[in-house]
């Protein structure tokens, strides 16, 4: 039996095997056009939807610049994913992506550490942990508004350099020390809860390692011992500000004890 040969696929196939082709070559073409672009412009962005000012533009450009002007270079040697290292030895920079875009623009998007509290330790020496559990030191420009913990916290800012990092209690990796690990998860509780992130003041840890939390409003501290249970305890905080405190007063106790499990226990203030 005679086979029949269908010209009309072949053709067709030929046909978009051709424009792929052109296609791939046009492409490799634009490309390398691209790539012989001179770099017209730096166009630096940063989150400023949360208005910290702990490094300006002017100062990620002096870090892109740091190797070399970037103006005027051939866009295809210019080693991105070199400057986007440079960019985060920053210790306030979280993550950064640097890329080309058509007309030999160099971009930079640049996302600034938010941090969630600021330590003092027992040594007086102080610096921030950011929302990622990462470590910053103080800024020289500009104060952030968080939340602050002192009393006797031991860990230091150049421990937590060497390796430490916030992981589960099942992990293999080494765990922070006890202290500041809770610190951490008490100020990320706090910071996620809309009415405790503008009420709290600050985290002080006692001389038992056991956690404090001192509110704005009365004159009372709040003390939470560890951060098992913290939805619960403050689930039992708030029903005792509502039914109690606005009923016999704000600054007729110095002391809310959450420790124990579903109890509050309160330490009338001596006049």
């Amino acid at each position: 039996m005679k086979t029949q040969i269908n010209y009309r696929k072949i053709f067709t196939v030929a046909g978009w095997s051709l424009f792929a082709c052109g296609m791939f070559a046009l492409l490799g073409f634009v490309s390398h056009k691209q790539d012989e672009l001179r770099c017209s412009e730096v166009i630096i962005r940063m989150n400023e939807d949360l208005g910290h000012e702990f490094i300006d533009k002017s100062e990620v450009l002096a870090l892109v610049n740091s190797k070399g002007k970037v103006l005027g270079k051939a866009v295809g040697t210019i080693n991105t994913a070199l400057l986007e290292k440079i960019i985060l030895t920053n210790p306030f920079v979280e993550d950064v992506e640097v890329y080309s875009a058509i007309g030999g623009k160099l971009h930079i998007d640049l996302v600034q550490r938010n941090p969630i509290v600021r330590i003092i330790n027992k040594n007086d020496e102080q610096f921030y942990i950011d929302k990622t559990g990462t470590f910053m030191p103080l800024s020289e420009r500009y104060t952030p508004p968080a939340l602050v913990a002192s009393g006797y916290i031991f860990n230091t800012y150049a421990e937590m350099k060497i390796g430490y990092r916030f992981v589960a209690k099942d992990s293999s990796e080494r765990l922070l020390p006890r202290t500041i690990e809770q610190v951490y998860a008490l100020a990320r509780f706090v910071e996620a809860d809309t009415f405790w992130s503008a009420n709290a003041e600050q985290i002080y840890v006692n001389e038992f390692q056991e956690l404090e939390l001192i509110p704005r409003i009365g004159n009372h501290r709040i003390l939470l011992g560890d951060t098992s249970r913290l939805e619960s305890k403050f689930r039992n905080l708030m029903v005792f500000y509502r039914e109690g405190l606005n009923k016999t007063g704000w600054n007729n106790y110095n002391l809310i004890n959450l420790k124990f499990k579903d109890q509050v226990v309160c330490t009338k203030t001596k006049f």
